[in-house]
This record gives structure tokens, sequence and C-alpha cells, in this order.
């Protein structure tokens, strides 16, 4: 055991003593400098595709480019023992220490773009010292949990990073009240927190809500996505070169969509979109159909969808594929049935090509249920749907852990009869979230398949695990 326990020790040793390294992208002594601060986990392949293009941007050469780097990782901390990665509030204060000595301590202004994680450090370096508040000119935070996450999980118990972030931990409650005392609604600074539309760590309530509605803007992608720019057109880019730039981005009216469905404001969504629906694209069309779903128009949203979307898009097509699938639950019309199944098979078929693992595990589970629940219950299970599963769990595999990830695999390995696997996954899934909406629709899928698969029993289990008394009515 006694060996066990210095063999973990021994490799994160050397990363305790590890201080924060700066790294220089663009140092010509310039005025004003912009530091880039990873998140969780992170590290220097987190910026490197956005700095690579920030620095080709003529208007923001007058801007000086680093990046900080620090300790974190997943190795767990053993309470009472050791940590493997500091504090919040020591990452804080190593930020400080590091914008206060040279190379970063001999510029006038400084601009912090933070990821996540990050951007918690950032907001307790600010309310730690008064003379880094006062050099500052921009804070930029990407898919920060300012709020804290709702959910804690195992991971959370055992790393301090993680725990430090939870809703109800002492850091976060600190940092809210003293963001408050200190800056209330008037900032001293370029202030934005900007979320992605599909960001499956950090809800837009915690992210957006502890700032001014002036401050928040949500742009197209997950929780990585957002910080990684395929080319200058990237969204969350153009935030930045904006800003650095001088310039005060005015927000148009699909990003103010997205910004409302994203804090649960669906009329206002509707009102904006609704009429301009011939001119928009399909990632507004998508935002749209979420806001009429919202609002329990989801006829409506179909209609939408079928008519104006475009059909070589894999997302478009797994939203539209989405409601049919749920009217067929509803009428149980063949033709309901069928149109569902060619939206997803198409959507299967442009998501590998492309190589989106995360849709690609997406159609194919939906292809697995509306076979298996399809097929009469007398019958034995389609060998196609055991292979659609195996499917998913391949590009599950290759995908991000998120909580939709896990549903996914908890459904697959449902229906490739583990129960126990199934109802692990599920359980970490539910902890990853705090959207009742997301909960809802992983249990209405996953109650359908387990009793599909093996019967009460295992729709007891299922139920259980979403704290939900009895059984649906046949």
């Amino acid at each position: 055991m006694l060996a066990a326990v210095a063999r973990l020790l021994r490799p994160c040793s050397s990363k305790l003593q590890r201080p924060p390294t700066v790294s220089k992208h663009r140092s010509e002594c310039q005025d004003t400098a912009v530091v880039f601060v990873h998140g969780f986990n992170g590290g220097t392949d987190t910026w490197a595709g956005f700095i690579d293009l920030l620095l080709a941007e003529g208007c923001v050469r007058s801007w000086d480019v680093f990046e900080l780097s620090y300790p974190t990782g997943r190795r767990i901390d053993i309470p009472n023992l050791w940590a493997a990665d500091p504090g919040i509030d020591i990452l804080a204060t190593e930020l400080v220490t590091a914008l206060s000595q040279l190379p970063l301590s001999r510029y006038r202004r400084i601009a912090l773009v933070a990821h996540s994680m990050g951007g918690l450090a950032v907001q307790r370096a600010i309310l730690d010292d008064a003379a880094l508040a006062a050099r500052l000119s921009h804070v930029i935070c990407f898919g920060t949990p300012s709020n804290g996450l709702f959910k804690a999980t195992l991971a959370g118990k055992l790393k301090r990073q993680l725990r430090d972030m939870g809703a109800d931990s002492k850091f976060i409650r600190r940092l809210r009240a003293d963001w408050q005392s200190k800056f209330g609604a008037s900032l001293q600074f370029d202030f934005l927190a900007i979320q992605g539309d599909r960001d499956e760590f950090v809800s837009g309530p915690s992210s957006l809500v502890p700032f001014p509605a002036s401050c928040r803007r949500v742009v197209p992608g997950n929780h990585l996505e957002i910080v990684r720019p395929s080319d200058r057109n990237h969204t969350g880019f153009q935030l930045v070169i904006q800003r650095l730039g001088g310039l005060r981005d005015s927000m148009p009216a699909v990003d103010g969509a997205r910004l409302a469905v994203e804090l649960g404001q669906f009329q206002e969504a509707v009102n904006t979109l609704l009429p301009r629906v011939a001119q928009i694209d399909d990632t507004a069309m998508v935002t749209l159909a979420l806001a009429l779903d919202g609002l329990g128009r989801s006829g409506e949203a179909l209609e939408l969808l079928e008519e104006h979307c475009n059909k070589s898009s894999a997302e478009a097509l797994g939203v539209l594929g989405g409601r049919i699938k749920r009217r067929w639950l509803a009428q149980r019309l063949s033709v309901d049935l069928a149109h569902a199944r060619e939206m997803y098979s198409s959507g299967l078929e442009i998501a590998e090509r492309e190589g989106n693992h995360e849709q690609s595990y997406y159609h194919a589970i939906n292809i697995a249920f509306l076979d298996l629940i399809s097929a009469p219950a007398t019958s034995r299970f389609p060998e196609e749907v055991m292979a659609m599963a195996e499917l998913a769990l391949k590009h599950c595999a290759l995908s991000n852990q998120n909580h939709w990830c896990l549903a996914t695999k908890g459904e697959a390995y449902l229906i490739l009869n583990d129960v126990v696997r199934a109802e692990e996954l599920y359980r970490e899934a539910i902890a990853r979230t705090d959207s009742p909406r997301e909960r809802q629709s992983m249990y209405t899928q996953a109650i359908r398949v387990a009793l599909r698969t093996r019967g009460d029993d295992a729709g007891r289990t299922i139920a259980q695990v979403f704290g939900v008394a009895g059984l649906p009515k046949a």
C-alpha cells in the first residue's frame, strides 16, 4: 500500500515545486500587453491557435502578447497529506506576483483574457491587489463559472481546484460578495463575460448573471471551442480583437437572441428572430427552434426547421430529427419514424465525414434508439441496434466527456445489457448538469430503453437514478 502511494506521489512532487510560467509571444517593450490565462486541466495548448491568429492582426499590433501557465491537472489531492495543485486563492496570488515582476511589471496597461477556472483566479487577483486593478484596461472571461458549478462530483471532493469552483464553496461565496462590494455594476475596466451556447461544463447563469447585461456575450461553441478559433471569423476571437483594437462591439440581433435563450428568456429570442426567419442562418434557426420549444411551441419549431434548415448541416439535421422523433413517440406515425431515421442517418454520414465525434455519437445513439423502440416487443433486438450502440461508444471515446457524452454511453450500455455500468454513467451525467430540462431529456430516453431491454427491474433502477418515483404508465 505504501509503495503504491509513493508511486502516486513521485510523478507529482516536481509539479508541486513548479511555479507559474510566463511565455513571451510578442515582447517589444510597448506600453500595453495582453496576458492569456488557461483554465482547469489546461496548458499552453489552450490558447495556441488563438494567439497565432492574434499575432497576425494589424489592429492589435501595439499590444505585446504573453501567456501565463500554472499547475493544474486531474491528479487527486490526498486530504491532510498533500495537494496535487494549489487552490484558486493561491493561483490568484501567484498571478498577482507574476504581473508585478519582469517582464510584465514594465507595462503601463494590462489586458487579461482567461478561460474557465482561469477567470476565477483573475477575478480574485483583481480584488486582492489594488495596484493590479488600477493597471487593467480589459478583462475577458471565456466560460468562467463565476457563480460556481452547481453539482459536486467525486472528483470535486478529491480535487481542491474543483472543490473551490463549487457553487456553495467558501471561495465562490467570498468572491461574489467581494466583487459586488468593490465594483457593483460600475467596473473601472472594460469587462466581458463570454459563454458558449453549447457549453457542457459551465451554465449560462453561472458565467453571465453575476455581471451587468452590457458585459454579457454568448458565442457559438462548447466549453473548448469558444477559445479554439479555426480562422479569424470565429466570434469569440472577433470579440477580443474588437475590444483590444478600441472598438465597442455592437451586439447583433442574432447574438442577442442567443444570449436570451441561454438565460431562459425564450419570448425575447422569438421576438427577435421570428420576423427575420427568411434571412437567418442554420445556427440562428436552431436558436429560434430552441426558443419556440422552450415556450411549448414545438410543432411550430419543427415546421420552421423543415422549411428553412440546410439539410447538409449535421447539427441542423440532429435538431430536426429530434423534433420529428418526439412527434413519432407521441403519435406513432410511421412516416415520422422513417423521416426521423433519415435525418439521423444523413447527419451521421456528414458528421463522420467531417470527423465530428460529438455529432456522430448523437446521431448514432438516436438511430439505435429508434430501431430498438420501433422493433416488435416480442422480437430479438435487431443486430443493427447493437452495432449502432457500439458505434456511439466508439465516437464517445474520442469526444470530450461531458454530460451528454456520459448519458450517451449510459444509453449504449443499457442497449448492450450492462445495467450496472449504465447506472454509473447516468449518475455521473446527472451530476454534471444543473439543467432540469437536460436531466428530463436524458431520463425520457433512458427509461424507454431500460424498459425495452430489461423490463421493469431495469426501469426501476433508472427511475431511481433520476429521482423519479415509480414507472411511467404505458
